[in-house]
């Protein structure tokens, strides 16, 4: 299969016939809607589902990929121009604001941008995970009179339409991977592995995404696990991602337990920790393994003189997940880089330098608060009450070059306890923390409390709504914690 050959005539008419079986159905799905008084999401559930499995069938028709990506572009702008102006009700319509029907051909669109060549079947199998599982869990949730609602995000899920998320994905990767005739797998092990790891990953992306952004992380999802299982790659090891998913999952439930976590962050965290615990093996496990055990119990230390300063910072040592994508966001895009170049050996410094920054600026942080001296503002030196963003103390520098050395130390194992590495590691820690410090002082978001007066990261205070007296409303410190891990791996790649 050449994803840019030429199609032929045979190509061109069959590409005809899928564009008009698809324009069918959401023509049907506008009559039925219109003469029948049917509510928008039915049909469009009916347009998802059967569009899904026509589009499942593409890799199997065509050779060149032109075609279907076509398809795919023709289909974004429809969808887009249809959600922009509220046409097409049948097809997009839902109570809520959503452009789920444009995420689904750009889905469709990078799928086949990577794979086409070389592992067309995971462009079919993603996709009939989105049509199928993603629907059969809308469609049980949806319909249920009282199921047991959650909220990770701004989007209602149900307990009961994950579970048929989970079940209905396990049996579309199994049977796809078993009949589908570019795979047609017989091993019952590798399939029940496929299913479960797929169905693992795909469902917790389907809960924490909102506002129809499923409809393009569920299949991607899938998609990544499905490359990793059936390329045949030196670093590539099936039981290693099962193993991951397992104690993804536990550090997620037991985080979640003892407070370190909320449900969103558990939800993040366990799929980082999958992506870099099933992929990049106890190399890259160790020194994210060490940043978060050993700063969640250092958040809890000191508790009762901490609890002051709460209605200072935005959040609290309970982690959300805005807060683990904040700190692991950089690192998980560094483990994704490796695994499209595993023979570069840049990436794993840079990784360190990542996870160094983060635990400098939150150990600083939590060492700094408990200092008796007060910090002194980084613009000016002058003294500023304890908890004000930009303030800094050599206590919370140390502290922080402290918990850069320890991520330093729990990755320089694998390069033979590299001083050179570890000093690298540690002034790259410091350089982030310090940025971040420097941010908080200058751009990020600070509010004064209408009611007693005080500064604060916080958009309400004494229940009432502040007033913005510093910084670009935007910034938060989930934004300022991004730049520290991106300052942080800008100074190791320098070096």
């Amino acid at each position: 299969m050449k994803l840019f050959f030429p199609p032929g005539f045979s190509e061109w008419m069959l590409f005809a016939v899928l564009l008009s079986g698809i324009a069918l159905f959401i023509a049907a799905a506008e009559l039925v809607r219109k003469k029948f008084n049917r509510s928008p999401e039915v049909t469009r559930k009916l347009v998802h589902i059967l569009t899904g499995v026509l589009i499942y069938f593409a890799p199997q028709l065509f050779n060149s990929g032109i075609p279907a990506i076509l398809l795919a572009l023709i289909f974004i702008i429809v969808n887009f121009a249809a959600e922009r102006f509220d046409l097409l009700k049948g097809m997009h319509g839902t109570n809520r604001r959503s452009y789920g029907t444009v995420y689904y051909p750009l889905a469709f669109l990078i799928l086949v941008l990577l794979f086409w060549n070389e592992t067309p079947a995971i462009i079919s199998i993603s996709i009939l995970v989105l049509a199928i599982s993603d629907a059969a869990a809308a469609i049980v949730g949806g319909n249920l009179s009282s199921p047991h609602n959650y909220f990770l995000t701004s989007d209602k899920k149900s307990l009961e339409g994950s579970v048929t998320m989970f079940v209905a994905t396990f049996l579309v990767v199994v049977l796809a991977l078993r009949f589908n005739p570019l795979t047609a797998i017989s091993n019952i092990g590798f399939l029940v592995l496929a299913g479960f790891a797929v169905a693992s990953f795909a469902t917790m992306w389907e809960a924490i995404s909102s506002k129809g952004f499923d409809n393009l992380t569920v299949p991607l999802a899938a998609a990544f696990i499905l490359h990793f299982l059936l390329t045949p790659l030196p670093h590539h090891h099936a039981g290693q991602l099962l193993l991951g998913i397992f104690l993804a999952a536990t550090i997620a439930v037991v985080s979640l337990r003892f407070h370190f976590l909320k449900p969103s962050g558990s939800a993040a965290t366990f799929l980082l920790a999958t992506i870099i615990f099933g992929i990049g093996g106890w190399q890259w496990t160790v020194p994210i393994l060490t940043f978060f055990v050993a700063s969640s119990l250092l958040s809890k230390f000191g508790k009762k003189r901490k609890s002051a300063f709460d209605l200072l910072f935005e959040k609290s040592d309970t982690r959300d997940a805005g807060q683990v994508a904040a700190n692991g966001g950089v690192t998980g895009m560094l483990m994704l880089c490796w695994y499209v170049a595993p023979s570069n050996e840049f990436w794993y410094p840079l990784y360190l330098a990542s996870l160094a920054a983060v635990t400098a600026d939150t150990w600083g942080t939590e060492i700094g608060v408990l200092a008796h001296a007060s910090p002194r503002s980084i613009l000016t030196m002058k003294r500023v009450e304890t908890g004000t963003s930009g303030g800094v103390s050599l206590a919370g520098i140390v502290g922080g070059a402290c918990g850069a050395f320890l991520i330093a130390l729990s990755g320089s194992f694998w390069y033979g306890l590299d001083v050179r590495l570890v000093v690298f590691v540690v002034l790259s820690g410091i350089a982030g923390s310090l940025a971040d410090s420097f941010l908080g002082a200058t751009i990020q978001a600070q509010y004064r409390c209408v009611m007693c007066g005080k500064v604060t990261e916080k958009k309400r205070h004494c229940e009432k709504e502040t007033s913005l007296v510093r910084g670009v409303r935007w910034i938060n410190n989930d934004i300022v914690n991004w730049v520290c891990a991106i300052v942080g791996v800008s100074v190791m790649a320098v070096l």
